[in-house]
C-alpha cells in the first residue's frame, strides 16, 4: 500500500521555478513530480554522502588510509582518458598494497 502524500510548500527563485515548468512541460511532467523526483535525489545523494562520511571515519579510527601519492594520483587522472578507479587503501592493518 502506498504511503500518504502529504502537501509540502517551498519558496523558489524566479528563475528557478522557470526552469522547473519548462522540464515539467518538455517532460510532460507536472511541476510537483519534477520537484518531488530533485528533493528525493538530493536526500538520496545526501545518505550516501553521510553514509561514506561515517564509515572514513570509522577506517581512519581504525588507521586505515589511502597514501598522498595514490591519492594525488588518482585525483590528477579524474577527468582524463586515462581515468584511475577509486585508490583502495594502502596504509594501515590489513592494508590491500
Amino acid at each position: 500500500m502506498p504511503s500518504k502524500a502529504d502537501t509540502f510548500s517551498i519558496r523558489l527563485p524566479d528563475d528557478l521555478k522557470r526552469d522547473v515548468a519548462r522540464l515539467a512541460t518538455a517532460t510532460r511532467r507536472s511541476r510537483a513530480f519534477i520537484v518531488k523526483e530533485a528533493v528525493a535525489a538530493y536526500v538520496e545523494d545526501q545518505r550516501d554522502y553521510l553514509a561514506a562520511l561515517d564509515e572514513a571515519a570509522e577506517e581512519a579510527d581504525k588507521g586505515i588510509f589511502v597514501s598522498e601519492d595514490r591519492a594525488l594520483s588518482w585525483l590528477r587522472s579524474l577527468g582524463t582518458e586515462d581515468e584511475k578507479p577509486l585508490p583502495e587503501a594502502d596504509i594501515g592493518p590489513d592494508a590491500r598494497t
